[in-house]
């Protein structure tokens, strides 16, 4: 079997490169790429797989052949940025031909899913990976051009997809929505290395430190926690300190607030850090917080399997599309009301029962962030037995994660 792969912005290159040498990982989870790649070995698949990281670089590792190749017009906004997306749909449908592929599939984000028709032009069966929702939950797009988007991706997912995997049930929901009940979806959870985890919740709760990890992005809520640190800062009988981990465009921006605001004693920016002192951060710190905006469509983001894998409950929205999946652990706050926030963030400091009882929630949900079983390469198992009749899944996937560095 072929199989053509499209894997989003990373540097899967440097990445395969790094865990074929056995160097330790920096991330946190198990990347993506390296559970495909180490799939696709252990299937004996062969692979292409691109990302448009922009950094161009090549590699060959028997039957998996692994490319940057960055796409036009990266930048570009307006006209510009719809064309190149377009662009780059019909570009993989070609690649995939090329190679011969007998399957196909695409991350979200890579291309317009309308342009991703072109698959079914060279005849080559197309599935969709989501790390992303189509859309924010419960925000569907209302201006002219998003909405005519969506039309066109709906013609995509029902005419032309023959599957769906995705970090989230909304992902699911969502192309199910466009394409109709057929359409099938397989769900997978974000993976981490097991015995890394430590739970610490005897230590002191004043002051009571939230953080957000993650990237410091407008959309994604980072300039929102300055303005609860002021409103905490004058009501709350306990000290309430947050601290930020990660860089981003909205970086500078945190910052002048914190000091305009002069809030340097509650809200304390890192930047990014060292794994282990991100860990370290996670021991001590007492909840987290995913305050994303609606206008960004998030997946499940990874920080928050962190949390609950450090026992340490959630403060976030719908948006984050993490409640059908970590209900018990999360202290639910509105989308984009920094008033929300701030009332949910009292209740876990100041309530000592609510605050243990999201924290004893943890252990159990973390189990799936560990559980092979619900990995990326157990849904691709899925995705291909649905496709191709015959096809024999892996009895277990603890040898394929065993390579994994």
């Amino acid at each position: 079997m072929k199989l053509f792969v499209a894997l989003g912005p990373g540097d899967i290159v440097a990445a395969h490169r790094a865990q074929i040498a056995k160097e330790p990982s920096t991330e946190t989870s198990i990347i993506a790429s390296g559970q495909l790649l180490e799939y696709c070995r252990e299937q004996s698949i062969e692979a292409l797989a691109l990302s448009h990281n922009r950094r161009v670089d090549s590699l060959r590792d028997g039957l998996l052949r692994i490319e940057n190749k960055p796409r036009l017009w990266e930048d570009a906004t307006g006209w510009r940025y719809h064309l190149s997306r377009i662009f780059y749909g019909f570009y993989l449908g070609t690649r995939a031909w090329r190679f011969g592929a007998d399957m196909a599939i695409i991350d979200s984000g890579s291309a317009h899913y309308f342009a991703l028709a072109s698959f079914r032009l060279m005849g080559v069966p197309i599935a969709v990976n989501f790390h992303n929702t189509l859309w924010p939950n419960g925000f569907e797009p209302k201006r002219l051009i998003p909405r005519s988007i969506r039309f066109l991706d709906g013609l995509f997912f029902r005419w032309v997809a023959v599957g769906t995997i995705g970090v989230s049930p909304e992902c699911g929901r969502q192309a199910q929505e466009l394409a109709g009940q057929g359409l099938p979806f397989f769900g997978y959870r974000c993976q981490f290395r097991r015995d890394e985890f430590s739970i610490h919740h005897g230590h002191e709760r004043s002051p009571f430190r939230v953080i957000f990890v993650g990237r410091v992005e407008r959309n994604k809520g980072a300039l929102d926690i300055a303005a609860m640190a002021e409103k905490l800062r004058d009501r709350s009988g306990i000290p309430i300190v947050f601290e930020v981990c990660g860089t981003g465009n909205a970086l500078p921006e945190l910052k002048r607030l914190v000091q305009e605001k002069r809030l340097s004693d509650r809200v304390i920016v890192h930047g990014r850090l060292p794994r282990s002192e991100l860990f370290a951060l996670y021991s001590r710190a007492h909840a987290v917080i995913v305050p994303t905006r609606s206008d960004f469509s998030e997946g499940l983001p990874a920080v928050c399997a962190e949390a609950v894998l450090f026992g340490l409950p959630v403060v976030t929205s719908r948006l984050s599309n993490a409640i059908p999946v970590l209900g018990p652990a999360i202290m639910e706050a509105e989308p984009e009301d920094v008033e929300s926030y701030v009332g949910a963030i009292r209740k876990l400091a100041e309530d000592n029962t609510t605050f243990l009882r999201l924290c004893n929630a943890c252990p159990e949900l973390a189990r799936q962030f560990v559980d092979r079983d619900q990995s990326y390469p157990a849904a691709l198992d899925l995705l291909f037995a649905h496709q191709f009749p015959g096809w024999k899944r892996l009895k277990t996937y603890e040898s394929l994660f065993s390579r994994i560095g």
